[in-house]
């Protein structure tokens, strides 16, 4: 039977590259990576301890960009080399390569079976060696791969796993991080046994009732006479269908009546349990999610199960504050439960995979998923990433739509491009004709620097895509609609509204941005994006530009800034006030107000005071004094002018039909007082911890930048951050300072571990996790 074990602990890493004899003879003989870092003796003794996932680009010191000297006229996209604009695209972190070295034992047991090693994520350009052995390459810093080691390992002797990264070269044009930085794994299985199952339907959605067409692909290398049963488990463990075959066991047909349907809030999963029989025996099982739903784009709009409904999607990078691109599935968790909180029904993976942790997490919980492969190319390397994007997402019921590249500004405009996009459709369609597919395409020339002159210059790609896909340029949309009137359209990117946590004053120095800055070119640019997306019919929705502040790409600032600006949270997933906003018209369960100040200014400060409500009106008061009421139009806010400082309480009541129903307040805080830890979010043997700081009226004090030292004696600390921008502390260090208020620590560890955080000259805290 099928075994598949994680491998994730008690790795060795060294950071740099290792130069060594091997050189000479490396590929000399097979079997002869005996002179360095490959070979059964090296000494790896010091080389640092870790554990997996594991990004060691994270952990260096930010440094300051500088512009390479570049003929301008070779760079393809000059735009992202602009120092003092917003590319420091690395984050300004350090790339490098790294080893990493693990010792591994099998049974006598499992003499005949086959053994493979299998990389969820490794950022990039790989080598595997095993015994010596070089086992092969993996490119790719986001697909993973699947090594079969079966005729290299050693049975009740110890084995010796050495990989090789490299992430010195770049996929991208944001923080990558490096490493293994996703999950290891061996699996084991019979010779005979299941590579894939596609649990393929349609469905009537008036009558409940799923066609189903099971396909099965499996290796067979001793011509075994093989049987397949598919059974469907509901989501209480019970079988409510069996679907047996004998013969051409590859596909399955049958039918299943009364399917409860999966939907954005209401997410029914069932699972598909497959066994391989041989000889009466089952001698592999093999598991995918299944949820039944219907999805239509049309010229009309997007509908699920029939029902119409606008896309309120989030574009995310996959990266986290204090630990890069390691995030494990729970914090993955931790981030798409924030966005399905503040109303968010899609999820974008920009702009490659993202791995399966994120698409079981949006299944369950009920985001719509947009799958993006990473390069927009049909040579066959690439189109062996599109087919494992297209193999790993098909059977997630939350994948509503394909995406074959982002902002393509070479080639989109090519003459290649329609045969190129033609190539990678066909190839979707091959895989999974259930789903239909898009391209984000940007009606700009990123090298020239000026807007396309015409939609017909992407019509290349276009004509062979399902579904139009627009990042920003919405005031070329009725343009791109007059020539193709019935290609539905989607809004793959655009701004959600810029801003630095908890900042009342922009200070560019430091790299903080005020929600309240008119001077902001972008300044709540999201709003008027949002509320042409939400009147525009034929418009399926939209992607925001982004759910959560990410390293690299710094922006509106560069140096010293080493994180975007874009996100509706910050790098730890605290909230902006610009989150309330999204909230408010997102979310139709739940009557919102929220005040976006935090009403600690100098004396006689007058401020324009932003109230986020979905409230008909709003009524702001200062002190209980009230300062009027305002309308609240349809994807609107309330502005109140020159509101004048007053120490104390500023509160705001959201009426509907007159009747008060929601209602927020902001207290001044006085001067720091305690830290005060709380479990943000637990699963396993993740704990995420917020650390605030107190005033000894137990309000957060927004300007305190206190530092702290958290102590974890009996867990392991993943990394720290506070969501500034500016922050230059190491991720590694267990001292961070609060940033307006708020810090966060990550934490591996026991239920019943004790944390505890201490500061100098206010009270610490301990908590038992």
């Amino acid at each position: 039977m099928r075994e598949k074990i994680c491998i994730n602990d008690n790795w060795k890493f060294h950071y740099g590259d290792i130069i060594s004899v091997r050189n000479r003879w490396a590929w000399g003989k097979s079997g002869s990576w005996n002179q360095g870092p490959e070979s059964a003796g090296f000494d790896d003794t010091s080389w640092e301890d870790v554990t997996l996932p594991h990004d060691f680009v994270i952990k260096t010191e930010p440094y300051e960009y500088t512009k390479q000297e570049f003929n301008d006229a070779d760079n393809a996209i000059p735009l992202m080399e602009d120092v003092g604009n917003i590319h420091t695209t690395a984050g300004s972190f350090a790339k490098n390569a790294g080893w990493y070295r693990k010792r591994f034992s099998l049974n006598k047991t499992d003499i005949g079976r086959r053994i493979y090693l299998v990389f969820d994520g490794v950022y990039r350009d790989m080598s595997l060696y095993l015994n010596e052995f070089y086992i092969g390459s993996h490119k790719s810093g986001y697909t993973g791969v699947t090594f079969d080691i079966t005729d290299f390992v050693l049975y009740d002797d110890e084995n010796i796993l050495s990989v090789k990264t490299d992430a010195r070269e770049a996929e991208g044009w944001f923080y990558e991080g490096g490493g293994i930085y996703r999950s290891v794994w061996i699996l084991k299985t019979s010779p005979a046994h299941i590579k894939d199952v596609f649990a393929d339907y349609t469905l009537d959605i008036d009558t409940k009732v799923a066609s189903l067409n099971f396909k099965t692909e499996f290796e067979n290398p001793n011509n075994e006479a093989l049987s397949v049963t598919h059974y469907i488990i509901n989501q209480n463990g019970d079988t409510v269908k069996t679907m047996t075959k004998n013969g051409d066991i590859s596909k399955v047909l049958g039918t299943m009546e009364n399917v409860h349907l999966w939907d954005i809030d209401n997410t029914y999963l069932y699972t598909v349990k497959t066994e391989l029989i041989s000889n009466g025996v089952v001698i592999d099982s093999y598991t995918v999610p299944l949820g039944f739903r219907t999805i239509e784009f049309s010229e009309n709009g997007f509908y699920l199960n029939g029902k119409k409904t606008k896309i309120k999607g989030v574009c995310n990078h996959q990266n986290h504050g204090g630990i890069g691109t390691a995030l494990t599935s729970e914090i993955f968790n931790y981030r798409i439960q924030k966005l399905k909180e503040m109303g968010a029904n899609a999820y974008r993976c920009a702009h490659y995979w993202q791995g399966e942790a994120v698409l079981d997490a949006c299944d369950r919980y009920g985001l719509m998923v947009m799958s993006e492969n990473r390069l927009f190319q049909s040579a066959d390397d690439d189109l062996t990433q599109l087919e494992f994007v297209v193999r790993n997402s098909r059977n997630h019921p939350s994948v509503i739509l394909y995406s074959i590249g982002n902002e393509e500004a070479q080639s989109q405009t090519s003459k290649q491009s329609g045969r190129i996009a033609k190539t990678m459709v066909n190839t979707v369609k091959r895989l999974d004709s259930t789903r239909p597919v898009t391209m984000a395409l940007l009606m700009w020339d990123l090298k020239h620097k000026k807007p396309l002159e015409s939609v017909d210059m992407i019509m290349g790609i276009a004509n062979e895509i399902d579904v139009a896909g627009f990042n920003y340029h919405d005031y070329r949309w009725e343009e791109f609609h007059n020539k193709k009137p019935h290609q539905p359209m989607i809004a793959t990117e655009q701004d959600a509204i810029h801003s630095t946590r908890g900042i009342m004053k922009t200070d560019r120095a430091l790299c903080h941005l005020a929600l309240n800055d008119t001077d902001d070119v972008k300044h709540l640019a999201g709003v008027g994006q949002w509320q042409k997306t939400d009147s525009t019919d034929y418009v399926c929705g939209t992607f925001i530009w982004t759910g959560f502040d990410y390293y690299g790409e710094p922006t509106p600032y560069a140096w010293p800034a080493i994180s975007s600006q874009f996100g509706v949270m910050d790098l730890c997933g605290y909230k902006k006030d610009t989150y309330y906003y999204y909230k408010s018209w997102w979310d139709n369960n739940t009557d919102t107000v929220h005040i976006c100040t935090h009403w600690n200014l100098d004396e006689g400060t007058v401020e324009n005071v932003h109230i986020f409500s979905n409230c008909d009106t709003v009524e702001l008061f200062v002190n209980e004094k009230s300062c009027g009421k305002l309308e609240i139009l349809k994807n609107g806010y309330a502005l109140f002018e020159n509101v004048k400082f007053e120490k104390g309480k500023i509160s705001a009541i959201g009426y509907k039909n007159g009747i008060a129903v929601c209602k927020d307040e902001v207290k001044t805080a006085d001067v720091p007082y305690r830290v005060k830890l709380s479990v943000d979010y637990e699963e396993n043997d993740i704990f995420i911890i917020k650390a605030q700081i107190n005033d000894c009226n137990g309000n957060t004090v927004p300007y305190a930048d206190n530092e702290m030292l958290i102590d974890t004696p009996d867990a392991i600390f993943l990394g720290a951050s506070n969501g500034d921008p500016s922050d230059h502390t190491l991720v590694t260090s267990k001292k961070r300072k609060a940033f307006c208020g708020l810090a966060q620590f990550i934490i591996k560890g026991k239920k019943g571990t004790k944390i505890a955080v201490t500061s100098n000259g206010i009270i610490g805290d301990d908590i038992i996790i």
